[in-house]
This record gives C-alpha cells, sequence and structure tokens, in this order.
C-alpha cells in the first residue's frame, strides 16, 4: 500500500527498442509526493505488480522526505 502522501499520476506502457530492433516493454509511473514531483519510474512488464510499484515508490518516497 503507498504511503498516504504519495499520488499516482499516471501509470502507461511504453517501450524501448533494442540495437537487435526487439522490443523490451516497461510500465511508467509518474506520481508526486506531497509537493514535490513529479518523478518519474520505470518497471519491467514482466513481474510487474502493484506490490512491486508499491514497494519502490515508498522507497523513493522516504528519501525525499529526508532531503
Amino acid at each position: 500500500m503507498l504511503d498516504p502522501d504519495i499520488t499516482v499520476i499516471r501509470s502507461v506502457e511504453d517501450s524501448r527498442y533494442k540495437l537487435d530492433g526487439t522490443r523490451d516493454p516497461y510500465i511508467r509511473v509518474e506520481f508526486m509526493v506531497g509537493s514535490h514531483g513529479p518523478f518519474t519510474e520505470r518497471f519491467p512488464k514482466d513481474g510487474y505488480s502493484a506490490f512491486v510499484r508499491d514497494d519502490k515508490l515508498n522507497a523513493w518516497a522516504r528519501e525525499v522526505r529526508t532531503t
């Protein structure tokens, strides 16, 4: 679960193209921590879940709050 001061603005599927022409899909999440941001975090599409997202964004928010 996300901390109360984290707001997800947008989550979209995006991709990068490797040199060999294959597609590397990922989920791009844009979010705010209180009035700070917006920030962007990218997650590999394989293995992406709300739990993975929440852990990463909560850790990011802890860093923002301490600086």
